[in-house]
């Protein structure tokens, strides 16, 4: 069963999920990445998508 959020969720290149806080992601789901787990930052140079409604729509206001 896939946890529901209630905040924006982004998906990473390096798999996981993040929440966005102050600016920063924070994982909220471990990555695939070794090294990496829940309440750690995200690199920087990773990239992120939406992965759940709450997303899209903050990512569609940020656009208009």
């Amino acid at each position: 069963m896939d946890r529901v959020y209630k905040f924006p969720v982004w998906g990473t290149q390096g798999g996981g999920l993040v929440q966005e806080v102050n600016g920063t992601y924070i994982f909220v789901e471990k990555p695939s990445c070794p090294g990496l787990n829940v309440d750690d930052t995200m690199p920087r140079e990773w990239d992120v998508i939406p992965a759940n409604d709450l997303a899209r729509q903050q990512m569609q206001a940020e656009l208009a």
